[in-house]
């Protein structure tokens, strides 16, 4: 069959998709999805760079694939941000893919736009054209060298990459972010990574930059308890200094705000959907309440919800596990 000019025929020997280009296909180095903003006065966190490293014992050896995961706001997102845009800043990629995985839907939506892109030509079945571009990211030995970052970001659950995970290759690296503790090593390339919320240095240097950035200082200790209120979650503290800055407050006056009792919750003292700082889409607050309505629909189903209103009315210091496995509460 003779091809046209802008084609390509992707695929193993055993099955091989062709796809006629109706457009020029994009060049490399390429990028596809759009990575977000990078969050103001952030703070670099060391120790998580290094799990992206190559093993100390071999610096020549193919560095794993990363799974960051972690409660909602501790900063996963923003530290697959800072990951992608150092690969791609520094000249090691050919292909940046970046894609909102909150959804099976959106990866095989994302993988066929990029399929699109490098072809010049829109498939029309997804599925076919996502598992044409799985088979693109592993070229054969006669083919050129590709050397690719693959980002999924926010993946709600791990079933969602059923046959959609990009292959193990010395060439391409994978980073995941979710919530879900529970994802499980699919490779031995492949490293679960926690993700913590700020540690209180963390916390507090980052309010002072911020407050900062905005002209603004404040009291160090006022600025420590106000971190340690927040829980030194970085998507709360980004939220809350957002809303006191435009409101002309201090630390002192937002705790006094948000103390008990008689104090507002949290969710009335960050800005509205419209005034989010940094890009973000979501208030701390829609952000947790996705988390739990995600653990609600975990096996066993339902038991999420009434687990956390049961902690909330108990003090954060320390509740003994028999409080939660007793006979009492397991009755509720």
């Amino acid at each position: 069959m003779q091809a046209s000019d802008h084609s390509l025929a992707v695929g193993y020997a055993d099955r091989v998709a062709y796809y006629a280009g109706s457009r020029a296909p994009a060049s490399l180095p390429l990028r596809v999805g759009t990575v977000p903003e990078a969050a103001r006065c952030l703070q670099h966190r060391p120790h998580l760079d290094a799990c992206w490293a190559p093993a100390e014992t071999d610096r020549n050896a193919p560095a794993h694939d990363v799974v960051l995961v972690g409660t909602a706001g501790v900063g996963k997102t923003q530290q697959a941000i800072r990951l992608a845009n150092t690969a791609w800043r520094e000249g090691g990629l050919d292909l940046l893919v970046w894609v909102t995985a909150d959804s099976r839907a959106a990866i095989v939506a994302t993988y066929a736009q990029v399929l699109a892109e490098l072809t010049g030509s829109d498939p029309a079945a997804p599925e076919q054209a996502a598992q044409a571009f799985l088979a693109w990211l592993r070229p054969g030995p006669a083919e050129p060298r590709r050397r690719w970052l693959v980002v999924l970001d926010d993946v709600a659950d791990p079933d969602d990459l059923r046959g959609l995970w990009p292959p193990d290759h010395p060439d391409g690296r994978t980073l995941i972010t979710t919530r879900r503790r529970d994802f499980a090593q699919p490779g031995l390339r492949r490293r679960l990574v926690p993700v913590e919320e700020f540690t209180p240095a963390e916390a507090a240097a980052y309010l002072t930059e911020t407050l900062a950035a905005h002209g603004r200082d404040d009291d160090p200790e006022e600025i420590r308890d106000l971190a340690q209120e927040l829980g030194h979650l970085p998507l709360a503290l980004s939220q809350a200094t957002a809303y006191l800055v435009g409101a002309g407050l201090n630390c002192a006056a937002y705790r006094r705000l948000l103390g008990r009792p008689g104090g507002k919750p949290l969710a009335e003292l960050v800005p509205g959907p419209g005034a989010l700082p940094d890009g973000q889409h979501v208030s701390v607050a829609d952000a947790w309440q996705t988390s739990v309505e995600r653990a609600e629909r975990l096996p066993p189903a339902g038991l999420a919800r009434p687990l956390l209103e049961l902690a909330a009315l108990l003090p954060p210091e320390g509740i003994p596990a028999y409080v939660f496995t007793g006979r009492a509460p397991i009755a509720i």
